[in-house]
């Protein structure tokens, strides 16, 4: 085997390791590839976890001294492929040529996702109170505006106020922390 394959001598728990940092780094952009590809959320979640469980198979294969994003997103672009043939009679899903565009622009743009995935995430931290809770009702449990409003007492209206003002201020944080990062 080659030099640049994964080394033979490390131990499973270093393999693991590293393939922990590198995959916990890539996950996002992997993931965004797959829901672009993947219309329904649940199934795109599947194809994601499928993908992870298929690099840890093939760890062994990936050469350390190229990125490993690219190399991910082609495992994931299979991975897709094999989620095609099982739903070949879905009109929504990409024919292998366009998948392989979406494959190419996601790895180009890998770092330009990593820069907004960690303002997203500091962003978020700023949202507090009410705010947070409908936030986190709505994108982390898949709640609609009228459940949240029972959940937490409130009208759905004013749900819908709040949710609003929430995404405008991540809109506002995301742009700015962006921003300030291309200058620095």
């Amino acid at each position: 085997m080659s030099a640049k394959k994964a080394d033979q001598s490390m131990t499973t728990s270093e393999k693991i390791r590293d393939f922990t940092r590198l995959w916990t780094k890539a996950q996002p952009v992997v993931s965004a590839f797959i829901s672009s590809l993947v219309r329904d959320s649940n199934e795109a979640e599947d194809v994601l976890q499928e993908v992870s469980i298929t690099l840890l198979d093939h760890f062994d294969q990936y050469d350390a001294e190229r990125p490993f994003v690219p190399w991910a997103i082609g495992m994931a672009k299979y991975e897709v492929l094999t989620y095609r043939r099982k739903s070949a009679t879905d009109r929504h899903v990409f024919d292998s040529e366009s998948m392989s565009h979406v494959a190419d622009a996601f790895a180009e743009i890998e770092s330009e996702l990593s820069g907004v995935n960690e303002a997203l995430s500091k962003c978020l931290k700023l949202i507090k109170g009410k705010a947070r809770k409908a936030f986190d009702l709505r994108y982390g449990q898949e709640m609609k505006p009228p459940e949240i409003a029972e959940n937490m007492n409130m009208k759905v209206n004013a749900i819908s106020v709040l949710l609003h003002r929430a995404r405008n201020f991540l809109r506002r944080c995301i742009k700015q922390r962006i921003m300030v990062a291309g200058v620095e």
